[in-house]
């Protein structure tokens, strides 16, 4: 498994006021965890100004430009849940936010893949934005195939 996910790193239940509040909470916190230094998280918001990271219905992965790649201290994931939506432009509402840094080119890719197979399937989208559990979310993200036994 490329990455974990602390605890800490998974925000269910939240609300923000735009996009911007969203990549700042996921910031604050890869910085305050030293897995980025804060041009990364500065990064996030040049990303998200050059290319829109909404990837699929109600889903956006945030993270950094190819030229903050070097600012990356440790792979990290933070999983945001936001049940009410935020704009996230272009008329896209996102309802899972969630942030990435990899240490590297490959990192990054293995990083989305593991992600990837997860959100590929609608059934995963939705339970990971209906959770209550963190634990839930964790094991959901770190299983490795994207489908989890019941």
């Amino acid at each position: 498994m490329p990455f974990s996910l602390p605890f800490d790193h998974v925000l269910l239940n939240r609300e923000f006021g735009s996009k911007r509040d969203v990549i700042q909470a996921i910031g604050d916190i890869m910085v305050r965890s030293a897995e980025v230094k804060p041009a990364y998280a500065r990064a996030m918001f040049e990303k998200e100004d050059q290319y829109s990271t909404w990837i699929t219905e109600g889903v956006a992965l945030p993270h950094g430009t190819n030229q903050a790649k070097q600012e990356v201290l440790r792979n990290s994931i933070v999983f945001v849940q936001i049940p009410k939506g935020v704009d996230w432009g272009y008329g896209k509402t996102v309802h899972l936010a969630i942030g990435l840094a990899g240490t590297g080119d490959e990192q990054h890719l293995k990083l989305l893949a593991e992600l990837a197979a997860v959100l590929q399937w609608p059934e995963n989208i939705e339970r990971l934005r209906t959770s209550t559990s963190s634990e839930e979310v964790v094991r959901m993200l770190t299983a490795g195939d994207g489908q989890e036994e019941e």
